[in-house]
């Protein structure tokens, strides 16, 4: 057991979870009880014993907390919690002290060491539950002194903000299940591996979108009151007042829709898999089509980045542009997996493993900004979409047919007709014809006892996403000036519709259906 994993400390770090801290953030849907509370707060507390932040030597993800939170949001039973946590168990490698302790004068040090990540967990836990998590995500992830000042003369700068968003953006979705759900431990663990990661090019954060990071230390006093206290909340407030919205007096001014900016990478031969050479050649500089994108055009990237602003003492704003990323993961996922269909594992659908990441990872900015400063929630949300962007190209920048995907793709997805019970309805039943009324309903049961731990994180954002815009019409997004061919088309049934492709990809395993896995192949393809 780690030296600073007592059992008091644990119950501090632990907790029952809170409710989500920003409107915009899921509410958590019926069937958390006592019983499936304590499964949840035992497994994670023994993940956090027990285990490194990094399964292998390859550096893949401990994703145990986030499959373990996804399925108590949901409503599963403490049972499906615990063997559910079993099925990572089986093959994490076991925590480790480090060589060495961490501290302010030796912190830039050992940044991108694995061996250090226990030392950084322990580091990070006593700051947060000494000064709170709001001021240290501040002063470690956002502010210049983490970023762009020399640690010491002569030292390069040590780039925490691009290493929260390394690693396909694991270190962001590990600080916001902590931000989410109010848990300090699950907090020192992201930003215990945010410093564990290597940076990515120094281009997933250029000068352009963090020079105003040099304001970080007094913008907040300068926000207004509502804009304070809505969006720099502490684990210890009250939450009802972290969830009070500020009257909206002013509206977003117009600006280019993110979901625009996609669009015109569509159409410029510079961004094609062919131009950019991908994937990368073999012995190329780059380890990663990312990597290269980000080499060859992240300066590029940036510019069209810089035509997206945001206000950070803007709620309005902020919330806009969040719902603006919403929509479009949720296209560049399903509407993109839908045109390169034909090349997938299936030939219904790509269901892209990395584009995966980009809806399970923008469901936690609206929790994140909620414990920033007006600068840092600016500097988050435009080099979050930055790296968007770059992963879009570096998957192949697939075709995005709004159109046929609006035509061909059931906004009723239901489980194969031969699970269905058999019985047949009494009489009376309401639409005793169609046993899936809501297909939601249908999609998160199966869910809950798929085993595939990224299944309940993806149905889990699209959900939320269809609770907040399901009501959306079409045409919606072409009135904001979205210039997506076939926006006109785009409505809030995007995304029912997605997540029943999603497990028609990987199985309705629940009904009868064998598991079946995600697709890694990109779409460098015609």
């Amino acid at each position: 057991m780690a030296a600073h994993a007592s059992p008091e400390r644990l119950d501090k770090l632990y907790p029952i979870p809170t409710h989500a801290p920003s409107p915009q953030a899921p509410r958590r849907l019926p069937g958390v009880t006592p019983q499936s509370t304590t499964a949840l707060q035992k497994t994670l507390r023994d993940n956090h014993i027990k285990w490194h932040i990094f399964f292998n030597e390859k550096h893949f993800h401990n994703h145990a907390s986030h499959h373990l939170l996804a399925l108590y949001h949901l409503g599963a039973n403490g049972s499906n919690i615990e063997e559910a946590y079993e099925t990572h168990a089986s093959y994490q490698r076991r925590a480790y002290e480090s060589p060495g302790s961490i501290n302010d004068d030796n912190f830039h040090e050992h940044l991108g060491d694995e061996d250090y990540y226990n030392a950084y967990l322990k580091f990070f836990t006593d700051k947060i539950l000494d000064k709170g998590a709001e001021t240290i995500i501040e002063e470690y992830i956002f502010s210049p002194k983490v970023n762009i000042e020399p640690p010491k003369p002569g030292k390069p700068p040590l780039q925490m903000t691009n290493r929260f968003l390394a690693g396909l953006l694991h270190p962001l979705i590990h600080t916001g299940y902590g931000c989410e759900f109010g848990l300090p431990g699950q907090l020192a663990e992201g930003l215990a591996e945010t410093a564990v990661h290597s940076p990515l090019a120094p281009a997933l954060t250029p000068p352009t979108l963090m020079q105003y990071v040099g304001a970080a230390a007094t913008d907040a006093a300068n926000a207004t009151v509502s804009r304070v206290t809505s969006f720099i909340p502490s684990l210890v407030l009250d939450q009802v007042r972290r969830v009070i919205r500020p009257a909206e007096t002013t509206r977003a001014p117009k600006n280019v829709h993110a979901l625009s900016l996609v669009a015109r990478l569509l159409h410029h031969d510079r961004y094609s898999y062919k131009t950019v050479a991908l994937p990368p050649p073999v012995n190329s500089e780059e380890d990663t089509s990312l990597e290269r994108v980000l080499h060859l055009r992240g300066a590029e990237l940036a510019e069209v980045v810089n035509k997206w602003t945001v206000d950070g003492t803007n709620f309005v704003e902020v919330e806009a542009k969040i719902e603006e990323l919403f929509w479009t993961n949720a296209v560049i996922f399903g509407v993109g997996g839908w045109g390169g269909r034909e090349k997938s594992g299936t030939g219904k659908f790509n269901g892209d493993f990395f584009f995966l990441h980009l809806v399970t990872s923008v469901l936690f900015l609206p929790s994140i900004v909620a414990y920033l400063s007006p600068t840092s929630t600016s500097i988050l949300l435009r080099t979050y979409l930055l790296n968007t962007l770059a992963l879009y190209v570096a998957r192949g920048r697939p075709a995005l047919p709004v159109v046929d995907f609006f035509d061909k793709v059931t906004s009723a997805p239901a489980p194969p007709s031969d699970s269905l019970p058999p019985t047949k309805p009494a009489d009376g039943t309401l639409t005793a014809d169609n046993r899936t009324p809501s297909p939601w309903l249908a999609i998160l049961q199966s869910t809950l006892e798929h085993p595939d731990d990224h299944l309940c994180k993806l149905q889990r954002s699209l959900a939320h996403f269809d609770s907040l815009y399901g009501s959306t019409p079409a045409g919606h997004l072409k009135k904001l000036g979205v210039e997506l061919d076939g926006a006109e088309r785009i409505d809030g049934s995007l995304f029912v519709r997605i997540a029943g492709l999603a497990l028609d990809r990987v199985g309705w395993m629940r009904e009868g259906q064998e598991k079946d896995e995600w697709d890694f192949g990109g779409f460098f393809h015609e």
